[in-house]
């Protein structure tokens, strides 16, 4: 093989080689940190949700208690028991033949409900068996739904009835009381029970549960009898039952849950208050609104509850927005057609649509993670999951992102190194051709002039080994090989070796460098969501301004707000460290202090910080460490307007008519330090038009000036004072001016965050 082909096939393998291992490395790479990435969003919104569902049970859990301890509803389930036991005495029905005549609900279940019902259900329902066996009951039945004169769904507008009564005169006094706190909370149906009898009384809406036995009729077997039943031995005025979603007849067969509670007047049970849980307050938080996208899940994901039996508690994000192919999936992974007709006949997925996964039986098991499987619609998705104790019932939380989407730019990726590739390859093959072909014609000519020195014009030996060039090249120059063409091309050979080593570490570096800083960029843009928004702030700051300017592309300091139904919460804190550290910190901080507030639901600001102290120490601080925090917590009562804080090290200020007021503050930090007593709660003595300001060391420990010092507190305290009467936005300008004017051309040393608030 001549040596022209031979270094050209050598130049391609090299270069295929390098492409194809530096190609491999590359899309390993993005792809793994794609996949930690997803995960981590997946994780946060999973956590999100799981909060927001907590908070909304346990809203419903305290409007049933509120509800069921009103003196109203005592006196309303007294009233509806006594009267439902005298109904037909009154009205002088003879219950002897009462049914043997002709009964009017038997045309309304033939008419109106069973007609209802069979677009929902696939079973023949016999309607004798949905008759209450009471005579007052049937009664009751026949003069609020039979004879009512509205419209199916509008039933609860009625408020009296013709027939003079007392359970009519009880209902015209209470029915439009209890309807429209149903219709405030968005409630179902809500049910007044006898508790002695398991009659239900008194319903909003007026469905054929009205007026029926939970113990001897015909829904005894149903889940509102079960919660009916689980209400019975509660003993704790503080507890409920919740029953989780099934298949409720009366409400033609569509998913309900019930949550419960006993009536109690005085230390006696006389009723249960039961609520028909709405399943639209739950798809809106799960759903986010419908706004996927706005928490970060794309396209393709969604976060959704399953039950104990594997099944959905929400709507299916791909019901909602591509029923089509929704339905076209379920068919092609084998759900049976009776499943799929009753989710497009109730249009929806609750308690329908099977979840059993990978991941739904770990989280049901009572594991929580993150993991790559198949959905339930048998697509692969990236998924976070975990356990969902929700009063009592064992539900779990997902929240996943199909995989493609979540890979897609890894794909991108791919083709581009595939086309880079080939680019480089089809050059290098022309390339080498030319070199090869440079190579090769010296040694043609050097052969020439060996012929010539083998004529005479040298005395030197000739021996002739070699067929191609370099032998001919040896033939003519053997000793000049030797010495000189061999040390020359060594030399050159080591050059280019060592050159191409140059460049690839080059390559490598830069290649590093760029995952770093879009490593950062990514994490910039996680940690601007935890902290608090424009849109929140301005709601329950209204004159305000926040100036915020981290020394890296991520922050230790940060800002952090929330709100429960009384109080609204905003901090101002420096975590240890800045940069990476510092962010990690940061999110760390902000997670504790949501758990305290939103999760052990404290209320005073100085046991939070006690509260994040603790969980700080027992987490960060085994091995002698000292991370935590300074900062500053303040505490908005929006009923009474009054202000507290709590402080670390960082003492807040008030500016007054062109003066400034130093506030107290407790010197330690929020873990580890010389003390650790237990924080303060301050109340500062606000007035009309005062700024009440609070910031982190970062603005006075800024380097500059004429002589490269740091700037100190007592400029701030005088730049604050001197912009007091200007707007917020001018005194956040002004405050952002005079810091870059002060440190010039210097390197920021460290976070800046400064907060400025007119309550």
């Amino acid at each position: 093989m001549k040596i022209g082909l031979r270094l050209t096939l050598t130049f391609f393998i090299i270069a295929f080689i390098a492409m194809a291992v530096a190609g491999l490395i590359a899309y390993t790479n993005a792809r793994k940190t794609l996949q930690e990435e997803s995960f981590k969003k997946l994780t946060a919104v999973r956590e999100m949700k799981a909060g927001q569902i907590s908070d909304y049970f346990l809203q419903i859990k305290n409007q049933l208690l509120a509800f069921s301890e009103n003196p109203a509803t005592i006196e309303a389930t007294k009233a509806f028991k006594e009267d439902f036991k005298t109904v037909t005495a009154e009205l002088h029905y003879n219950t002897t033949n009462f049914y043997q005549r002709h009964n009017k609900m038997d045309d309304y279940i033939d008419t109106v409900f069973i007609k209802e019902l069979r677009k929902n259900s696939i079973s023949v329902v016999n309607k004798k068996n949905l008759e209450p066996k009471n005579a007052n009951a049937l009664l009751l039945q026949e003069l609020f739904i039979a004879d009512n004169p509205k419209s199916l769904g509008q039933k609860h507008l009625l408020d009296t009835i013709q027939q003079n009564c007392h359970y009519n005169k009880t209902h015209k006094k209470y029915h439009p009381v209890i309807r429209t706190f149903l219709e405030r909370f968005g409630f179902h149906d809500v049910f007044l029970i006898d508790s002695e009898t398991g009659d239900i009384v008194y319903t909003v809406y007026k469905e054929i549960d009205f007026a029926s036995s939970l113990q001897n009729g015909a829904y005894r077997n149903t889940n509102l009898a079960k919660a009916f039943n689980q209400a019975l031995k509660i003993t704790n005025k503080e507890d409920v039952a919740l029953v989780d979603y099934d298949e409720y007849l009366p409400s033609y067969n569509a998913p309900a849950s019930f949550i419960a509670c006993p009536i109690f007047d005085g230390a006696k049970v006389i009723g249960v208050l039961a609520f028909q849980m709405p399943i639209d307050n739950i798809n809106e938080i799960m759903t986010n609104h419908k706004q996927w996208e706005n928490v970060g899940l794309g396209k393709t994901g969604e976060s959704y509850i399953v039950g104990e039996d594997f099944t959905l508690r929400n709507q299916s994000r791909f019901l909602i927005e591509d029923s089509l192919n929704y339905f076209k999936l379920l068919k092609e992974i084998g759900v049976g057609n009776i499943t799929i007709n009753k989710i497009r006949n109730y249009k929806t997925s609750v308690g329908l649509q099977s979840v059993k996964t990978l991941g739904t039986k770990e989280a049901l098991a009572g594991k929580n993670g993150n993991l790559i499987f198949d959905d339930y619609r048998g697509v692969s998705v990236l998924s976070a999951f975990k356990p969902l104790q929700i009063l009592g019932m064992k539900w779990v939380i997902m929240s996943e992102i199909d995989e493609a989407e979540a890979f897609s730019p890894t794909q991108k990726l791919k083709y581009s190194i595939f086309t880079a590739s080939l680019i480089v390859l089809l050059f290098i093959l022309v390339l080498s051709y030319f070199v090869s072909r440079e190579v090769t014609k010296p040694l043609k000519e050097l052969e020439y002039d060996a012929l010539e020195l083998a004529k005479g014009n040298l005395d030197v030996e000739i021996i002739t080994e070699r067929k191609d060039e370099i032998g001919s090249l040896a033939n003519s120059f053997k000793k000049m090989q030797t010495s000189i063409n061999g040390l020359i091309h060594g030399l050159e050979d080591k050059v280019a070796e060592r050159t191409q080593e140059v460049v690839k570490q080059k390559d490598i570096i830069e290649h590093k460098q760029t995952e770093i800083i879009d490593s950062l960029k990514y994490a910039k843009r996680i940690q601007n969501t935890l902290l608090a928004q424009d849109k929140f702030l301005n709601k329950y700051l209204p004159n305000h301004f926040l100036l915020f300017k981290p020394k890296d592309i991520v922050s230790g300091d940060f800002y952090w707000a929330t709100k429960n139904k009384t109080h609204f919460y905003i901090a101002i804190c420096d975590s240890t460290g800045h940069g990476v550290p510092g962010a990690f910190m940061s999110l760390l901080n902000m997670a504790f202090l949501n758990e305290a507030i939103n999760q052990q639901l404290i209320v005073e600001p100085h046991t939070v910080l006690n509260h994040v102290r603790d969980r700080l120490i027992k987490n960060l601080s085994k091995d002698g460490g000292q991370d935590g925090m300074d900062g500053i917590l303040i505490c908005y009562d929006l009923e009474t307007n009054e202000v507290t804080y709590a402080a670390s090290n960082n003492a807040p200020v008030i500016v007054r008519d062109g003066e400034l007021i130093e506030l107290d503050a407790d010197k330690m930090p929020i873990g580890i330090g010389m003390k650790t007593e237990p924080f303060r709660l301050f109340k500062p003595e606000l007035k009309p038009n005062d700024t009440f300001i609070a910031y982190t060391d970062g603005y006075a420990d800024q380097f500059g000036g004429p002589k490269g010092k740091k700037l100190m507190y007592k400029p701030l305290k005088e730049q604050l004072k001197s912009i007091n009467k200007l707007p917020m936005h001018e005194q956040k300008e002004k405050l952002l001016e005079y810091f870059n004017s002060w440190k010039g051309e210097m390197e920021q040393v460290d976070d800046v965050c400064v907060l400025g608030i007119k309550f």
